[in-house]
């Protein structure tokens, strides 16, 4: 009872914008530290807390535990969907509106609130994406009209109601050769599309992929520039194929990412389901879900090694991806996706661990970032200015 009593006076003390910084700890630490659950429950109670939105329950559930899990050895809970929902309502009565869990990469894990504030600002990405038919011809997706939008090698090409490009086949193409269409993103936008064999295909910021109105022959095969993660519908009779330059990644049905900007220092292929076979140069290796294969363009040298699959898919998720990327990672991931230039003054060796939602205006990342007190942030216009 004194415990219920003793948080329920926190929650006040939040919710009144009163609570003083020892108290936001105290508050943290109780939650973090509730291996039975009761005091999450209660934080539901009181609040009355809605679903959040933007994310996958079960997807939150395995990031809350192997976050929480990776500094502490001991047995740690199972944050339910409810839990994460309840924490970050208390943290969000505080006037943040997203959720987070960063770190020092020498600190223990906690939910940071960012407080402060930036009054330049840009907004976060969307679905913008520019398809360019066979013909030549230009299309904005974002500004067009839902329903039928052209005719292609006996496909309708078709934007859905919920804003998704379709390729919808009429009758079987009796062209000899294929009819070739293109859909880029731009810095700042994301899209996505069902290819005409009902493969799906998320667009991350700042690519573009190429592929035909319609396959025909024994293979399905697209071009792939930036990142991009597909669902392929199973043929067994015609495999499909990503190209990225001159690195192929075959699959005959499957789930995975590719990830290869120019300005990256590798190709990374990230297998969720299925099998896929990466060749180059006649390098080939096979993966098998879990696996990530890595192409190191300054030495030509193709690993594969096991990898964290969901680390891999948070763009797609809703999410800046922090674990395992060093601060200019992070960097390139914010600066595609808010359409904004990165500026270095001094050398900055910051390293962290967690995720940003990234739903919320480019202030509110880097404030939370700034919280580390491993870096700091100035917004000039379209430049971030990163420093010491």
């Amino acid at each position: 009872m004194i415990i219920h009593e003793r948080l329920a006076y926190l929650i006040r003390q939040v919710e009144n914008q009163s609570a003083t910084a020892d108290e936001l700890k105290e508050l943290s630490d109780l939650v973090l530290e509730d291996s039975t659950g009761a005091l999450s429950a209660q934080i539901e109670q009181m609040l009355q807390v809605p679903a959040m939105p933007a994310a996958d329950p079960a997807h939150w559930d395995q990031l809350a535990d192997r976050i929480l899990q990776a500094d502490r050895p001991k047995v740690v809970r199972m944050w339910t969907w409810g839990r994460i929902a309840a924490a970050a309502a208390v943290l969000a009565l505080i006037g943040v509106s997203s959720y987070f869990f960063l770190q020092r990469s020498s600190s223990p894990k906690v939910p940071v609130v960012a407080q402060q504030s930036i009054h330049t600002d840009m907004p976060p990405g969307g679905n913008k994406a520019m398809l360019t038919l066979a013909d030549g011809r230009e299309i904005s997706l974002d500004s067009a009209a839902n329903g039928p939008l052209a005719q292609q090698a006996g496909t309708q090409v078709i934007k859905s109601a919920g804003g998704q490009l379709l390729y919808r086949a009429e009758k079987e193409s009796t062209n000899t050769a294929l009819l070739f269409n293109k859909i880029s993103t731009p810095r700042g936008g994301q899209y996505q599309l069902t290819l005409p064999d009902s493969t799906r295909v998320w667009l991350n910021a700042a690519s573009t992929l190429r592929y035909p109105a319609a396959f025909a022959g024994r293979t399905r095969t697209v071009q792939l520039t930036g990142e991009a993660y597909f669902e392929v519908a199973k043929n067994a009779a015609m495999p499909f194929t990503v190209n990225v330059d001159d690195l192929e990644v075959q699959v005959l049905g499957t789930h995975f990412n590719v990830m290869a900007y120019n300005d990256e220092a590798q190709i990374k292929t990230t297998l969720l389901e299925g099998a896929v076979k990466v060749n180059k140069n006649g390098n080939s290796r096979r993966l098998v879900p879990g696996q990530g294969a890595h192409f190191n363009r300054s030495t030509g040298a193709l690993e594969v090694t096991a990898v964290d699959t969901e680390e891999a898919i948070a763009w797609k998720n809703g999410f800046i991806q922090l674990e395992g990327n060093d601060l200019p990672a992070v960097m390139r991931q914010i600066s595609r996706w808010y359409n904004v230039d990165i500026v270095y003054k001094g050398t900055v060796p910051a390293h962290f661990k967690g995720i940003i939602p990234r739903n919320v205006p480019v202030s509110q990342v880097l404030k939370m970032m700034e919280l580390t007190g491993e870096v700091h942030f100035q917004i000039n216009e379209h430049q971030i200015i990163v420093s010491p």
